[in-house]
């Protein structure tokens, strides 16, 4: 299988590159050796903690090191703002890729999305449960929220009963679905990533370029399969995201983004293949059943009550939610990428 980067992607590792790791000049980011820097600090007489506090402060490491002497590698650099840190991307031995998990992931997202579409009794099923909750317990955590997820996928995925309990994972479709992590990718660069809907705010994270092409290994197991008493198939899986795709895109077209943002969302529905959108900065609907709870005549009383696009600061609900959206510096949305034979 070939997997094609249609607009960048970050995936976190939950590292991030620091203030004495890089330096951005002009289009393009400088990674140094710290640990090198910090040396050659200590043979000026310098005291690396306050060097490091003062680069935190404004200061530039070229202030205090030739960068020649600990320059590492550079990247290509679309933003205007610095910031002190960086996103950084998953690695393997140094190289970016993207996890199988990640993938899988997606998919299931789109199946969930597809079977919820095709069943109003399962959307009703899950307002109702939002509902018994929030009667049960004023505030919803993480946790309970996570229950829900899980009941629901239960209802979804687990309809076999190899095991005594539905909930145990021997019992999930996706069982039958390996899918290998990509080989490594070679273009990645660091995007300034804006926040549309909260003024002048932006971050910096690591992305896969678009336009990259990966391969990775992906297969259904007939075996397991058979044993589960459930069907999945490729056309299944493309038709699923495809059409959960078209709905993202959709939405996000109701929502205020710049015109090349807009004609990016298009573009994305021409291309072949299962199209997903995957990693950070994709917002709520790529990411969970959102467009078709909002369908639901309670649902803005339930997105309420939980607290969903709710200002901090003021204590007033949003009258778009969500309200923030991520594009890169340039005006493209994130995450979207392409699997095809």
């Amino acid at each position: 299988m070939k997997l094609e980067i249609l607009t960048p992607v970050h995936i976190g590792s939950g590292d991030k590159y620091y203030a004495t790791d890089f330096v951005i000049k002009g289009d393009r980011v400088v990674f140094v050796d710290s640990t090198r820097f910090f040396e050659e600090v200590e043979k000026k007489g310098l005291d690396p903690i306050n060097v490091a506090r003062e680069i935190s402060e404004g200061k530039k490491i070229e202030d205090f090191v030739d960068l020649s002497k600990i320059k590492i590698r550079e990247v290509p650099f679309k933003g205007r703002t610095s910031r002190n840190e960086i996103l950084a991307h998953i690695k393997s031995r140094g190289k970016p890729y993207i996890p199988g998990s990640t993938i899988k992931g997606a998919i299931r997202t789109a199946i969930l999305w597809k079977e919820v579409k095709d069943s109003r009794e399962l959307l009703n099923w899950t307002v109702n449960y939002i509902k018994k909750k929030l009667n049960e317990k004023r505030n919803l955590g993480r946790k309970e929220l996570i229950k829900l997820d899980d009941e629901l996928e239960e209802k979804v995925f687990r309809k076999a009963e190899l095991t005594g309990r539905r909930s145990d994972p021997k019992n999930d479709l996706l069982r039958a679905l390996r899918i290998c992590d990509s080989e490594f990718i070679d273009d990645c660069r660091i995007y300034e990533i804006k926040f549309l809907g909260m003024r002048n705010f932006s971050m910096l994270a690591e992305c896969t370029e678009a336009g990259q092409v990966a391969e990775f290994e992906a297969s259904i197991d007939g075996f397991t399969l058979d044993y589960l008493s459930q069907k999945l198939d490729y056309d299944y899986i493309l038709s699923a995201a495809r059409e959960f795709a078209e709905k993202v895109v959709e939405v996000e077209l109701e929502r205020k983004y710049p015109q090349k943002a807009i004609t990016e969302f298009k573009n994305v529905l021409n291309t072949r293949g299962i199209i997903l959108r995957i990693g950070w900065g994709t917002g709520w609907y790529s990411s969970t059943i959102g467009t078709l709870l909002k369908t639901h005549p309670k649902f803005e009383d339930l997105r309420r009550k939980l607290g969903l696009g709710k200002n901090p600061r003021t204590g007033r609900f949003s009258r778009n939610f969500p309200m923030v959206r991520r594009i890169t510096f340039d005006d493209r949305p994130l995450g979207w990428i392409s699997i095809y034979e």
